[in-house]
């Protein structure tokens, strides 16, 4: 989950690009990819704030702007970059289509504001904690490798082969989770558990008890869960 950025106007260098700020004659122009991780999915409005010196020329986002009511999307472009989009030379940017500022996307993008904007934000982090804690619980456990993530956004990374035989598990529980697999080598898999930002207490306890009920009976039916990595 770690953002693009913008490295030639950047003031501080950040930990995980291992360079300094570039001169001021270059430009290179950084985008965001918060179609996943934006609107308050990671526990603030953007993923890219929880890093210093991140300044996005360009924002994406998509997913969490209409909740699922409707496909939409937004590029969000920086004062600095917009006048070289409208600049006469510039080719003109095919900005309208079928879809395209739809009122029933509007609507529900509107809907899904007003909604961020009226959140009780203490209880909403309060309720991303206790979601980590409980899936940072799962860490060390027989077939968990690794629990990672912000806010309402965590992954649990699991030892190969374990992803479908945890996934029926955990639906036995009444919890479908959506699984992932990275491409290349080494390969890894596991669990995205990312629930409604709108979710109770209760919600999270029932979420999170799934995979770890999932995980015990793993290592207690399958004796060679422990000696998978």
């Amino acid at each position: 989950m770690l953002p693009c950025r913008n490295l030639a106007r950047s003031p501080t260098p950040l930990p995980f690009f291992g360079a300094g700020p570039l001169p001021a004659r270059l430009f290179t122009a950084g985008a965001d990819d918060e179609v996943l991780t934006g609107l308050w999915r990671t526990g603030t409005p953007l993923a890219g704030r929880h890093w210093d010196g991140v300044q996005p020329d360009i924002v994406i986002l998509s997913k969490g702007l209409g909740s699922g009511y409707t496909p939409v999307a937004a590029v969000l472009v920086s004062p600095e970059l917009a006048p070289l989009l409208r600049h006469p030379d510039a080719d003109p940017l095919p900005a309208m289509g079928t879809m395209a500022a739809h009122p029933l996307q509007a609507a529900a993008c509107l809907g899904v504001l007003d909604e961020l904007e009226s959140m009780d934000f203490d209880a909403f982090r309060a309720r991303g904690e206790r979601l980590g804690a409980s899936l940072r619980a799962l860490a060390g456990r027989p077939g968990v490798r690794e629990v990672r993530g912000l806010g309402h956004l965590y992954g649990v990374e699991l030892a190969p082969g374990l992803l479908w035989p945890l996934m029926a598990e955990a639906e036995k529980r009444g919890v479908f989770l959506y699984p992932f697999s990275g491409a290349g080598q080494p390969k890894s898999e596991g669990l995205v558990v990312a629930p409604p930002l709108t979710c109770t207490d209760q919600d999270i306890d029932f979420l999170t008890e799934a995979p770890a009920g999932a995980v015990h009976a793993l290592d207690r039916d399958d004796p060679t869960v422990r000696t998978r990595h």
